[in-house]
């Protein structure tokens, strides 16, 4: 029985009951003690699985003799996890096949062997043409996203759908803010070549695209404090912030800390930042970053960002990238593919709080962010259009410079995925009058 998929299918199996799926491979990870290889074949096995799943549920279900919903979950991890390795990690057939037999009698399911082996068989040696009921059932199955979320698409972006959801399945390098209280994006691209990896210019001032080898964490220009990993539309959403010098600002939803750390590199590590997240247990993710990147202007604060903090009052600047359901970053996050999204009106109630309590900080002539990484309209236009037409005191400013996948509008700026290294994303700049 192989190791490194016996963590892979349990992983699959505990993923099923809900959980974010980095910390469910993470503990899996930890119960095991694979070889650098074999964790690494555990993860691309989990996480290709997880993203594929419907594609490979609707490749399987012609040679099922029940629904994949009415297996027991060993069999379907099983089921799943090997068919993904001769479709998509070109393992041999004969030797996925195999590795899945022994795996399912291993998980306790002896008696599925034969039907493992005869199901995983046929599947890959013929694919039906599917008959589609509709065009979201196309792109549901090919494309392997629940209904709900490609039905929001295609309401909200009839011509560019299709061309999201392909963006979900795209793997692009790091994306990395450079340190520049340490370094310059030419002397770190520097560094990390004569380390082996690869880098170039970013869309954004002060960023790069880099190819890396192994994990980030274990080259010295990152132990260095020289740069951090950061999304392309994530800096986009700060240097639309546009901190300076000297002044006062705040990050409200902070965590894991790397909006925070590129403030302060804008602030040349003066002035005072308030670092602030609702979840207690992440603050030492914030608290490390600073500590890491050299950076003492800021200040870590444990609270709600819904709820008033005298002390953040008279910011220059205010940054609110708010909890969202994340259906721009579904390359990175495969359990978000199918969520149901009943939660989306108790979400948005959610992001007008905070926005709402955002703008009593930011003081007469300052700016305040309102950013998601998600493309829902209802998270992010409609958001910003009910502050607006219930504020006199706000309005929508343009911003700096443009990406290449953004989209303006009425109330702010839609980016969209373009596989890359540009998350989907939106972003509101919001400047307060000046008192006259």
């Amino acid at each position: 029985m192989d190791r490194a998929r016996y963590t892979a299918a349990r992983a699959l199996m505990r993923q099923e009951e809900g959980g974010y799926s980095n910390l469910v491979l993470d503990a899996a990870l930890k119960k095991q003690d694979l070889t650098p290889q074999q964790a690494a074949f555990c993860s691309s096995l989990f996480y290709g699985t997880l993203e594929r799943m419907l594609t490979l549920d609707a490749r399987l279900a012609p040679f099922l003799k029940k629904p994949m919903d009415r297996l027991d979950p060993p069999v379907r991890a099983v089921l799943r996890s090997g068919l993904y390795q001769i479709l998509y990690m070109e393992v041999p057939a004969p030797a996925a096949v195999n590795e899945a037999v022994k795996l399912v009698r291993h998980l306790g399911k002896t008696s599925a062997g034969g039907m493992v082996n005869a199901v995983l068989r046929r599947a890959c040696q013929s694919a039906p043409q599917p008959a589609y009921e509709d065009e979201i059932q196309r792109l549901s199955v090919e494309y392997s996203v629940g209904r709900p979320i490609v039905e929001l698409l295609h309401r909200a972006y009839p011509d560019r759908c299709e061309e999201i959801l392909r963006a979900s399945f795209a793997h692009p390098g790091l994306s990395l803010r450079v340190n520049t209280l340490k370094t310059t994006p030419e002397a770190l691209a520097r560094a990390l070549e004569e380390e082996g990896a690869e880098a170039r210019p970013g869309l954004v001032p002060g960023s790069l695209f880099a190819q890396v080898r192994g994990s980030v964490t274990q080259l010295e220009a990152f132990r260095r404090g020289e740069f951090h990993v950061q999304g392309q539309a994530s800096q986009y959403a700060v240097a639309c912030l546009a901190p300076k010098e000297g002044q006062r600002a705040v990050d409200l939803c902070a965590a894991p800390g790397g909006k925070s750390i590129t403030m302060a590199q804008m602030m040349h590590n003066t002035g005072r930042l308030f670092s602030c997240d609702l979840q207690a247990s992440r603050l030492r993710l914030i608290r490390s970053g600073l500590e890491r990147c050299g950076i003492t202007n800021t200040v870590v604060y444990h609270g709600d960002a819904s709820e008033f903090v005298e002390e953040f009052c008279g910011c220059d600047r205010v940054l609110c990238d708010v909890p969202c359901s994340g259906l721009g970053v579904l390359a990175k996050k495969p359990d978000i593919r199918y969520k149901d999204l009943e939660e989306n009106e108790s979400l948005c109630s959610i992001q007008k709080s905070i926005l709402k309590n955002a703008a009593r900080y930011v003081k007469p002539g300052g700016r305040l962010v309102y950013s998601t990484c998600t493309l829902n309209p209802a998270e992010n236009e409609e958001v910003v259009r009910d502050f607006l037409e219930n504020s006199e005191e706000f309005s929508l400013f343009l911003p700096p410079f443009a990406l290449p996948t953004g989209s303006s509008g009425p109330w702010g700026t839609t980016i969209f995925p373009d596989g890359e290294g540009v998350d989907g994303f939106f972003v509101a700049i919001l400047q307060r009058r000046k008192c006259t």
